[in-house]
């Protein structure tokens, strides 16, 4: 493919045909033959790596204003085609698909946004859909899945050129189905311009990323963006039990609007539920009739997960046949709500609840199936939205038993600062608290004060596998602490 072909459109200047072999916009991946993107990222500059960019071997550039061909002296980088564009980002979106022919019109795909579930939302539908015999791709925060390869996620929502690359390698896998959670990041900064899904679920809007967003209306307005990407025959399928999802409903202009909840009056509604150790049993009653469904995932919260889940994937042909099955074998999606076997007796439970919305949703629904009591572990990240810390602690606070205050991703704060700012939330009459800055040892502490029958939650890491301090990641996963702890009781009592 050449420059000219994939800039039809983009650019009324004339464009050279210059043969391209891939497409970069990191100047490190360039390699010989490529066309390098340069984007205006949060952190850094595409624009200042262009030089290098072309001493790597890049056919050519794109950038948003011409560079200083001087700064290297050298006569391959002063003879680089260099086309100036008004928005390298919007730009990339279309050279992507073009470059890879345009893969995602060949999926059917379905896309998740929210400030909660998202997660459990797509890998819910991957697997009622597998195992209807759909197969089916899904990208996301844990892991980007394509056939039987799993990739680690680098961001919740891949950039446009990862995007068209991942779709163009299910479509080469013979995968029918992709599905994918839609962060506000890209919502707000366009990368999956170009796609069409043909349905779009809004699962709720809380109060997170406002160290991004600034303000909560900012926030609103681009979760609401993902209906713009919406085919004419798609499904817009919205949670009106959630405010703003109401409002959506009534300012949306789409034909073919689905809502589901369960304490407003919904096109599918959810009629009974019954949340237990063992699981959730609940009824749909909808377009489709009435539908008995069960599953063994935990959590009254994980309700509105399923009946979003559900509601697209029968607005979109699956069978009620299909969806009961497909439900009842998926066990926990990985670190959200997810048990951790152990001979002491205790309910121990991984979460990634990192919002007050989320630990207040996980804390209700272990508090609607726990007998003993509930003993709470978690922390706030650094550099990220100090609004959130004191409202996690007032939840805590109010729905545990006990809780302890420790790290999470401190990042360049102080993991003391950020746990006296989640102290200061507590409820004034609370004093059921202890303060242990290394998680490992905070894990230890919590299972050291369970009994039997006592519910141990461990929220705000849920699947990471690392800890991030300043700028430096080491690993650590909260399950394999747990998991140790489990493993070492089991040792002494054998010896004893």
């Amino acid at each position: 493919m050449t420059l000219r072909d994939l800039l039809q459109g983009v650019t009324a200047e004339p464009v050279a045909a210059v043969p391209i072999r891939g497409i970069a916009r990191h100047s490190k991946q360039v390699r010989e033959g490529d066309l390098f993107v340069a984007v205006s990222g949060v952190d850094s500059d595409g624009h200042q790596f262009i030089d290098e960019a072309i001493e790597r071997g890049a056919a050519a550039v794109i950038a948003e204003r011409l560079p200083a061909w001087g700064v290297s002296g050298s006569k391959r980088v002063r003879s680089c085609p260099c086309v100036v564009v008004r928005d390298t980002r919007q730009a990339l979106a279309v050279i992507a698909a073009r470059f890879y022919g345009h893969p995602a019109r060949k999926l059917k795909l379905v896309g998740v946004t929210g400030t909660n579930g998202k997660t459990t939302t797509t890998y819910l539908m991957k697997n009622i859909l597998e195992s209807a015999g759909l197969r089916a791709g899904m990208l996301g925060t844990i892991v980007y899945q394509i056939g039987s390869r799993e990739l680690p996620s680098t961001n919740t929502t891949p950039g446009p050129l990862e995007l068209q690359r991942y779709f163009a390698q299910m479509v080469g896998e013979g995968l029918p189905w992709c599905v994918m959670e839609v962060s506000s990041h890209a919502l707000a900064q366009g990368r999956i311009d170009g796609l069409e899904f043909n349905a779009a679920i809004f699962a709720n809007l809380g109060s997170d990323h406002l160290d991004y967003h600034k303000t909560r209306e900012s926030y609103a307005a681009a979760k609401r963006r993902i209906f713009e990407y919406l085919k004419p025959d798609g499904f817009a399928v919205i949670n009106v039990d959630d405010p703003f999802g109401r409002t959506l409903v009534e300012t949306i202009p789409h034909p073919h609007v689905v809502t589901y909840g369960a304490e407003h009056p919904a096109k599918v509604r959810v009629t009974e539920v019954e949340c237990t150790w063992q699981g959730i049993r609940m009824k749909l009653e909808g377009p489709w009739g009435s539908l008995s469904l069960a599953t063994p995932m935990l959590g009254r919260h994980n309700v509105s997960n399923i009946t979003a889940a559900v509601t697209a994937l029968l607005a979109l042909g699956v069978s009620p046949e299909q969806v009961g099955k497909g439900l009842g074998a998926l066990e926990h999606v990985p670190g959200r709500l997810e048990r951790v076997p152990n001979d002491a007796g205790v309910h121990v439970l991984i979460d990634y609840a990192h919002t007050a919305e989320a630990l207040r949703l996980t804390l209700r629904s272990l508090r609607e199936i726990a007998h003993g009591r509930i003993i709470v572990a978690f922390g706030c990240g650094g550099n990220r939205d100090q609004q959130k810390r004191a409202a996690m602690g007032r939840v805590a606070s109010l729905l545990a038993d006990h809780v302890i205050l420790t790290s999470d991703n401190p990042r360049s704060e102080d993991p003391l600062e950020i746990i006296h700012h989640i102290r200061s939330g507590f409820a004034p009459e609370f004093q059921r608290f202890q303060i242990v800055p290394e998680r490992e040892q905070a894990i230890h502490a919590a299972l050291g004060l369970a009994k039997p029958d006592d519910t141990v939650l461990i929220a705000g890491k849920g699947h990471e596998t690392y800890q991030i301090f300043r700028n430096v990641s080491v690993p650590f996963v909260d399950r394999d602490v747990v998991e140790r702890w489990a493993s070492n009781r089991a040792t002494l009592a054998l010896s004893s």
